[in-house]
């Protein structure tokens, strides 16, 4: 576990290193989540209430795209050498936080504003979301 306020300058920068990579396999993960959100939605939304499809579908499009995106980042962003259990452990944690702030931020601005689609919750919420993960990421979890 590694904290950006006390790096070195070098460990700084590589720290920054891996933002672009992670940009990458998060657009990637971003594409499958979004995808499969989408089409759960489609395929829910004529049997369940709003609230309960748009959660349903944001659970299950994150728990794939995470798993792609947990493996991307461990061997091929951070490289890293941590015991898998530990960082997974760390990773399942915060996507399980991280997609219950998606849910519920994404269902509060659907409600909020009548005719908003999922989808044009969705991007705004989780782009603000990939921030903050990138920087909870980067200091614990790799």
């Amino acid at each position: 576990m590694h904290s950006s306020i006390s790096q070195t300058p070098a460990a700084e920068m590589r720290g920054w290193r891996a933002f672009v990579p992670f940009a990458a396999s998060s657009l990637v993960s971003s594409g499958v989540d979004l995808g499969a959100f989408w089409l759960l939605c489609c395929a829910l939304r004529p049997y369940l209430p709003e609230a309960v499809y748009i959660t349903a579908a944001t659970i299950a499009a994150r728990v794939l795209s995470s798993l792609i995106n947990y493996l991307i980042n461990y061997f091929f962003v951070f490289q890293s050498r941590a015991a898998h259990q530990r960082s997974a452990t760390l990773y399942t944690i915060l996507t399980v936080l991280k997609t219950l702030a998606s849910a519920f931020l994404v269902a509060l601005l659907v409600s909020l504003l009548p005719g908003l689609p999922e989808l044009g919750a969705k991007i705004p919420v989780d782009v603000a979301l990939f921030v903050l993960n990138y920087l909870i990421q980067n200091a614990f979890v790799y």
